[in-house]
């Protein structure tokens, strides 16, 4: 267990690192200038709210992750509309990734933090 825990890390490390090479330099800073305050606000409260949903109240992930979703999107265009807020599609990709932070924790401790047998 422990070497497969080794490999995804190395993996996703792996992954990461290609992404980065390969994005545009444009389309990064685009990003790392759009990025403020409340985009963590926004990944802390979604990732909160997903593990309340997923861990309190024991809705299952993937129907509770594809909702959240779903909701993120709805509020952001609910808020293009009104007058006193603005919607923004960073603060919509911020709760996303939030909601999918949480998922994949939760998906991992499913996999590898169980035993599979238990010693008597």
């Amino acid at each position: 267990m422990k070497t497969n825990l080794q490999l995804l890390i190395l993996l996703v490390s792996s992954l990461i690192l290609v992404v980065f090479f390969f994005i545009p330099t444009e389309l990064t800073m685009l990003v790392i200038d759009n990025i403020k305050i409340d985009t963590f606000g926004h990944i802390i409260g979604f990732f909160g709210l997903s593990w309340i949903l997923i861990r309190l109240i024991k809705l299952p992930l993937v129907n509770t992750v594809l909702c959240l979703y779903f909701y993120s999107a709805l509020t952001e265009i609910g808020q293009h509309y009104l007058g006193f807020r603005s919607g923004q599609f960073f603060d919509f990709v911020a709760d996303v990734v939030g909601i999918s932070l949480f998922a994949t924790l939760q998906w991992l401790t499913i996999i590898y933090g169980k035993p599979k047998y238990e010693k008597k």
